[in-house]
């Protein structure tokens, strides 16, 4: 993906009312979230398409390849290769059962070793603010992309492409930089509204703490925070005393008059 085709900030829908949101404005914090906590169920879960080892020629074929590619690993945990072989063959003679059990694995394995930012190239997305920011109640803030993506601080990050074809990967698909991106950033038109832009972090080979899954943002990244329509005159005001102490613009969110839009103010200098 070309930097052109990022946005320009990226932005986080909080709830001021819970006090972990809080903490991306109060201490900076951002949470690395594991896979198994998404509400799409095809996130995170494109795989190889092992139904298109549809011969024996094909099958021998897969089994040789990772026979070849895993052989120093085999030996060194003392495996008979011919019956590694053996075995190999044998599942692969129920493909069903194969793609199933390589899902679950595959699953297992993704939601122990990722973290994942979820931001949106959009500031003004009615569903966003009802859906991610207490309904109008909470706020944005919006990030510098370009700080966020070579802050070594995440791993890839980039907007999410969304399809309504289920993306193809052949059994045969050698992992690539662009057959990651399709794992961890491609999903389903019906999510295109979030304009969803994703930096995420594989912790592999060890297993995340929390702590680990924390990450402390520094606050020269932090463009702008915008206000819901609905924001209370409390937490208007907490919000904009900690904004003006570092120096972040403000924006209020208001309705635009009769249009389903959303327009902003600027409300501190």
């Amino acid at each position: 993906m070309k930097d052109d085709n990022y946005p320009l900030i990226i932005y986080k829908y909080r709830s001021w009312n819970n006090e972990f949101h809080k903490k991306i404005l109060t201490d900076g914090e951002v949470y690395l979230a594991s896979p198994e906590d998404f509400n799409d169920p095809f996130d995170f879960g494109i795989v190889q398409n092992f139904f298109t080892l549809d011969t024996p020629e094909k099958i021998e074929r897969y089994i040789d390849e990772g026979m070849i590619k895993h052989k120093e690993f085999l030996l060194s945990k003392g495996y008979d290769l011919a019956k590694e072989r053996e075995f190999q063959l044998k599942r692969l003679q129920n493909l069903d059962e194969y793609q199933k059990e390589y899902e679950k694995l595959n699953a297992k394995a993704v939601n122990k070793s990722y973290g994942v930012l979820s931001l949106s190239g959009r500031w003004d997305s009615i569903l966003m603010w009802s859906h991610y920011a207490d309904f109008h109640r909470g706020f944005n803030i919006g990030y510098n992309e370009f700080k966020m993506r070579n802050s070594g601080l995440f791993g890839k990050g980039g907007p999410i492409t969304y399809s309504d074809e289920y993306p193809h990967i052949d059994a045969f698909a050698k992992h690539t930089i662009e057959s990651s991106f399709q794992q961890t950033h491609y999903k389903s038109i019906e999510w295109a509204y979030e304009e969803e832009y994703r930096l995420s972090k594989l912790f592999f080979p060890n297993t995340p703490t929390k702590a680990n899954r924390t990450v402390k943002v520094p606050f020269e990244f932090v463009e702008e925070i915008n206000l819901g329509i609905k924001v209370s005159p409390d937490d208007k005001a907490e919000i904009l005393k900690l904004a003006n102490d570092l120096n972040i613009k403000v924006f209020q969110t208001e309705k635009v008059p009769f249009k389903f839009k959303l327009t902003r103010n600027p409300i501190n200098k």
